[in-house]
């Protein structure tokens, strides 16, 4: 096999990162294939678009949003298919324009204020206790990122955000006229007088004749539909099954400990402790009392009043470090003090403790980790070895039993399911075995043909498997006479429900035409007028109204009659009042002028930036953006 191949040239450790990178540039091949020159003309065809100077790669956008659509909970198809991709991008445009805007009209933040921001963002952060290198240690593993480009885009935001308020900043105070209307406006309250014409009270109802029945079955037949259902037999293979066979050598661990002897060196470390004040004078008056016999630690207390700003020693390589401090730290001795220096955190105090110099790990410590690997990866080639032969097995239409029997596989019986890995009962049929391989497993069931063998798949738990179509069930549906009853209640009850509110239509329109009151008409339909008072627009509706029949009261003159579908039926209503406060509460009022400022600004930003699309330019890749994520809704 080519795996096998390929595992024979390194140890698994080293192995994993060259099959990885091959995936990856063969992936990226697929996706950026420039085919047929689709991509060619202003933005290249691995930058999805450009703003103004900048452009935007495919690779820089595709982590953004990757990162956003995890906390979604949302794969990039779905995003993709709800539009949620071009959502992002226009982010990433909007954040690009108003940079270069930023650049042009001289706006900068200085690193004193990343600083600060930094500092300021780590905080909330921490634990009790926690110091806040550990802190910034887990933020940037994170999100991925090294601490100078932390501080990029902490400057970035702060730049963006800058401009922004600017632009916003001339609509800092609203007109108290258009608050005091909003506000009487959305606290306006209606009283609403209606009688009620109850579905269930209409009775002049024939029963539907058997032809009558069979037409309406026709017309609604697809709910009474029995989806397609499918049988089918799953093959596992487990890795537990394969282990017990492997075996492996002391002489097999030392050779590929030689072969990756440079995966073992291990660099000069140097574990120091530090301080980072945002304050230049305090990180000065710090290094002057550690030299004066006081401690660390000591100092950051004596200067700043607490020990925040101080970071217990922890051993780093030199790339491990920030570039500010890099050199610095690594051409000192044991015990040497270095500082101020300064960076995009702040001004830094340190204290070289201990230097470890560069060294091989031995080949006793590393053994164990090493046969780990090595048994990882000939579990892999056995799985694949074994996959390649139940594909070949299943080809030849040998019987399962025969396979169970030769090569020690599971073989896991599956009752009919239909698309949606439902049962009959409506009960899951893969997820409760497989978990997140459900839905992969269940739309590979149906695409197969009846007696048709899925490739050996690789399942999320390690497993691999394959399915195997035992029976198919055509799509049907429920006998005529088997719902017949049903149908019945169900013809009874639209009709009378479609019948009460031609009735009602029609009482309505006569008594508009005659001009009746409510009063006489609801005299005259024997009915007793019930009252609504207090209603508004934003709360919720109260009985028997529905959310549609209060909006319908919110857009009808007070005194003219009216038709409101209501819970289980119709009413005739009128409104009696319509009540505008005078003068609304301080609530109201400040809650109105929220509302307005907030619709005001952000016009007023999407304005600008709109205009700044026109004045830089915007280009859209839209076929890398479809050949990226649109695709993948096709598979």
């Amino acid at each position: 096999m080519a795996m096998q191949a390929l595992r024979k040239g390194a140890s698994g450790g080293i192995l994993k990162y060259i099959l990885v990178g091959i995936l990856v540039m063969a992936g990226g091949g697929l996706v950026f294939m420039d085919i047929g020159g689709f991509f060619r003309g202003g933005v290249t065809n691995t930058d999805v678009a450009k703003a103004g100077k900048q452009t935007i790669s495919i690779n820089q956008f595709d982590r953004t949003a990757r990162m956003a659509l995890n906390r979604l909970g949302m794969n990039p198809a779905q995003a993709y298919q709800v539009g949620y991709i071009q959502e992002l991008l226009n982010g990433e445009i909007r954040t690009s324009l108003l940079q270069q805007k930023a650049a042009d009209t001289g706006i900068r933040i200085s690193t004193d204020q990343v600083a600060q921001n930094i500092q300021k963002l780590l905080q909330p952060m921490a634990a009790p206790g926690q110091n806040p290198q550990d802190v910034l240690q887990q933020l940037l593993t994170s999100q991925g990122m090294s601490e100078a480009q932390l501080a990029g885009a902490i400057s970035r935001e702060m730049t963006v955000n800058q401009l922004g308020n600017a632009v916003q900043s001339g609509f800092l105070e609203t007109s108290k006229t258009i608050a005091e209307d909003l506000a009487r406006y959305e606290n306006e309250t209606r009283t609403l007088r209606l009688i009620e014409f109850k579905n269930k009270d209409y009775t002049k109802i024939e029963e539907p004749s058997d032809e009558k029945l069979e037409e309406f079955y026709q017309s609604i037949k697809e709910t009474y539909a029995i989806p397609e259902m499918r049988k089918s037999q799953v093959i596992l293979i487990e890795k537990d099954a394969l282990k017990n066979t492997l075996e492996i050598s002391d002489e097999e661990i030392q050779d590929v400990y030689e072969r990756n002897i440079t995966a073992y060196k291990q660099p000069e470390h140097r574990s120091f402790e530090h301080a980072i004040l945002a304050d230049e004078k305090q990180a000065a008056e710090i290094r002057k009392q550690v030299e004066e016999g006081k401690n660390l630690k000591d100092a950051v207390q004596a200067v700043t009043g607490n020990t925040t700003d101080y970071i217990p020693a922890r051993s780093f390589e030199k790339d491990g470090i920030i570039e500010d401090l890099r050199d610095d730290i690594f051409t000192a001795k044991e015990q040497d003090l270095i500082g101020p220096v300064h960076s995009p955190l702040g001004y830094h105090i340190v204290h070289i403790e201990k230097i470890t110099p560069a060294h091989t790990t031995p080949l006793n410590e590393i053994s164990e980790t090493i046969k780990e690997e090595l048994s990882e990866t000939r579990l892999l080639d056995m799985q694949y070895d074994l996959a390649a032969s139940v594909d070949d097995f299943l080809a030849a239409g040998e019987p399962l039993e025969d396979l169970q029997k030769e090569r020690g596989i599971k073989i896991q019986d599956m009752p009919l399911t239909n698309s949606f890995d439902l049962d009959k009962d409506n009960n899951p049929v893969f997820a409760p075995s497989f978990g997140p391989d459900a839905q992969t497993l269940t739309t590979a069931l149906f695409d197969l043909a009846q007696g048709e063998a899925s490739p050996v798949t690789e399942l999320a738990d390690g497993r691999m498997a394959a399915l195997l179509v035992t029976e198919i069930q055509d799509k049907s549906y429920k006998p005529f006479e088997d719902v017949k009853d049903n149908l019945k209640k169900r013809w009874i009850n639209d009709t009378r429900r479609v019948q009460n509110k031609v009735n009602v239509l029609e009482i309505l329109s006569k008594a508009r035409n005659e001009k009746t009151t409510f009063e006489s008409l609801a005299k005259a339909q024997n009915k007793q007028p019930q009252t609504l008072s207090g209603l508004k627009r934003k709360e919720a509706p109260k009985a028997p109204l529905t959310a549609s029949a209060l909006k319908t009261v919110f857009e009808t003159p007070q005194g003219e009659l009216l038709i409101l579908d209501i819970e289980d039926g119709v009413a005739i209503a009128e409104i009696q009042s319509i009540l505008l406060p005078a003068a609304p509460s301080e609530d109201a009022l400040k809650a109105a002028q929220n509302t307005v400022l907030q619709a005001q600004q952000n016009e007023a930003y999407r304005l600008y930036v709109e205009n700044l699309r026109e004045k830089y330019g915007v280009k859209v890749n839209e076929k890398l953006l479809n050949a990226v994520y649109g695709t993948q809704t096709e598979q």
